[in-house]
């Protein structure tokens, strides 16, 4: 019987575990059972003593966790960036905005906005709005929904734009890009990995597989890009 190891998964690239877990069971030889939530709340359940193997989430909670003793010291790995997009109902042609002045008509114009209230996503977005001097404008019409929710949201009509992750958007039928934020506003969402501390070297090995340089083809087909921990 393969080794079972739980994994915590960032709801942001649920999609692309889902689609990559066949091949990391395939070079491992586990079995790998994937814990879902909101990046944000991953670390809390860690703390409230929930048992895993492997973690993902941002590198802040990755480092937290590590520092108090709820993950292997040294085990902290870079596995992604995700930069945060605007999606728009499918069905009509159009770029994809990525100019600054262009995402702020864009979302000015707009009539409803969907995000994810209690996610790393809708918090970096209500930051840069703050920054942006759009607060007043675009937060009234901004509606906070749950997690994996706003891109759905959007394609059964429901709210005209919604704020996600790159890889929420490409991986949700019926909604397209409409902007991606610049990288300059900072509004990237990292993730790490990281191994509990009774983890096993099959533990280790998945994490070398999810880090490996061979993976970086499919991470970008998902809308995720490598980077590197400072």
């Amino acid at each position: 019987m393969p080794t079972t190891l739980r994994i915590f998964v960032p709801t942001a690239i649920r999609a692309f575990m889902d689609r990559i877990a066949p091949r990391l069971e395939a070079e491992t030889g586990v079995r790998l059972v994937q814990l879902v939530d909101l990046n944000p709340v991953i670390p809390e359940r860690i703390r409230a003593g929930e048992p895993y193997d492997i973690g993902l989430t941002n590198p802040d909670y990755a480092q937290a966790l590590i520092d108090d003793g709820f993950a292997v010291r040294d085990s902290h790995r870079a596995f992604g960036r995700v930069s945060l997009a605007i999606a728009r109902k499918g069905g009509s042609d159009g770029p994809v905005l990525a100019e600054q002045d262009d995402i702020e008509a864009l979302l000015r114009g707009a009539k409803s906005i969907a995000y994810t209230g209690a996610g790393t996503s809708g918090r970096t977005y209500l930051d840069a709005m703050a920054r942006l001097g759009l607060s007043d404008v675009v937060v009234p019409k901004s509606h906070a929904l749950e997690g994996g929710v706003p891109a759905a949201s959007v394609a059964d009509g429901t709210y005209e734009l919604a704020i996600a992750p790159l890889t929420t958007v490409v991986a949700t039928p019926g909604v397209v890009a409409a902007a991606v934020f610049p990288d300059h506003l900072g509004t990237h969402i990292d993730m790490s990995a990281f191994r509990g501390t009774t983890s096993s070297a099959a533990a280790k090995r998945v994490v070398d597989v999810l880090t490996d340089p061979n993976l970086d083809d499919d991470c970008a087909a998902a809308g995720i890009s490598r980077f590197h921990l400072i």
